[in-house]
């Protein structure tokens, strides 16, 4: 018999302050696998790490791997035992199966149907055959809500509908400021979330964005967007603080890349914006209490979005069909392989029945 199970941390479930501390970076994640090998008791493992969840899926011989899970992220992250088990929440066999096909699709997301979220599963598969930690169980099941997740995006038009989690920090900029019209921005860090930013700002009819990064190629290529774009050092982004209306940060630093102290020293009392984007947070908290700052955090998008959710819920209906017929396709292939798997062998289509849609 072989165990599989999931554990994990998100944002339905847990604060921001919780998730953060919980969050893997790519040196973390390495390590993680690591120490999941030298102590011996799982036998594949694959890791998912976004700014909204923090999950580990796996695969082990013994009906232990809850505990394990449990006592892993309390002991990895340095956290209390009891704030682990009030925030991780567990799920096993068929329902982990459930979860993750969910998950790749976006139908677990802050904004439903988000397209990001599916090349982050892409990332942790990738992540886990670099680290050798995952196997002929995890690599089928992984692969098969991949490959779900992108006939879902092109067979229904939830996609076309949803709301990417940049543009709605945009639509909070907006609200704090009216117009973009004559305002400046820096954007701090060049990722996926940060350059959606960039499109967004520059189609608001932004004056100008200067952009940082620790990569220097990674500016280069943004200054190459629009002409009003300008490449600054990242040791220099203080500089700039006196003269933006708006800053905008998404880095996977594990700590502060904007402090309170630097702050004050080089900004003025002017109307200032500030999203942050990153988990860990990027911006020190306590700037958000300084007077003229706006200061948005990665959960108030949580409040515009569920404001948008009820048009794509048509679109979500028709996609979760397809979820299920292809968990019960990765079931089939579980019981051909003559693998015995917790709680899913005797899975049928009939466990859907008593399913509400949200």
């Amino acid at each position: 018999m072989k165990y599989l199970a999931m554990a994990g941390i998100d944002y339905e479930n847990s604060a921001l302050e919780v998730r953060e501390k919980v969050s893997f970076t790519k040196s973390a994640i390495k390590r993680a696998f690591e120490k999941i090998k030298v102590e011996g008791i799982l036998e594949e493992v694959i890791i998912i790490s976004t700014c909204n969840r923090s999950e580990i899926y796996c695969i082990s011989e013994e009906a232990s791997e809850e505990e394990y899970l449990r006592n892993f992220y309390s002991s990895f992250f340095k956290i209390d035992k009891k704030e682990a088990e009030d925030n991780i929440v567990c799920r096993k066999g068929f329902d982990a199966i459930y979860h993750l096909f969910q998950v790749a699709n976006g139908f677990k997301s802050m904004v439903l149907g988000e397209d990001q979220i599916l090349g982050q599963v892409k990332d942790a598969y990738s992540e886990a055959l670099l680290n050798k930690g995952s196997g002929k169980i995890l690599n089928r099941l992984f692969l098969n809500a991949i490959t779900d997740a992108k006939k879902v995006k092109t067979t229904t038009s939830l996609t076309n509908t949803s709301i990417s989690v940049s543009a709605i920090g945009i639509k909070l900029i907006h609200e704090c400021i009216k117009s973009f019209k004559g305002k400046k921005a820096l954007v701090v860090g060049l990722g996926k979330m940060s350059k959606l930013s960039l499109q967004y700002l520059l189609s608001e009819g932004i004056e100008k964005i200067y952009v940082t990064n620790r990569t220097k190629t990674k500016i280069l290529d943004a200054e190459s967007i629009a002409d009003n774009i300008e490449g600054i050092d990242f040791k220099d982004k203080h500089k700039v603080f006196k003269d933006v209306d708006i800053i905008i940060s998404c880095t996977s630093a594990p700590h502060f890349v904007i402090h309170k102290g630097e702050f004050q020293k080089n900004c003025n009392e002017k109307k200032l914006c500030m999203l942050d984007l990153a988990l860990p947070r990027d911006i020190e908290p306590e700037i958000g209490k300084i007077k003229g700052v706006t200061l948005y955090v990665i959960d108030d998008i949580k409040k515009i979005a569920q404001k948008n959710e009820q048009r794509r819920l048509v679109e979500y209906n028709k996609g979760m069909e397809l979820v299920k017929e292809d968990v019960i396709k990765y079931i089939d292939w579980i019981n051909h392989e003559g693998i015995e798997l917790n709680g899913c062998n005797n899975i049928t289509k009939d466990i859907f029945k008593e399913e509400v849609s949200i």
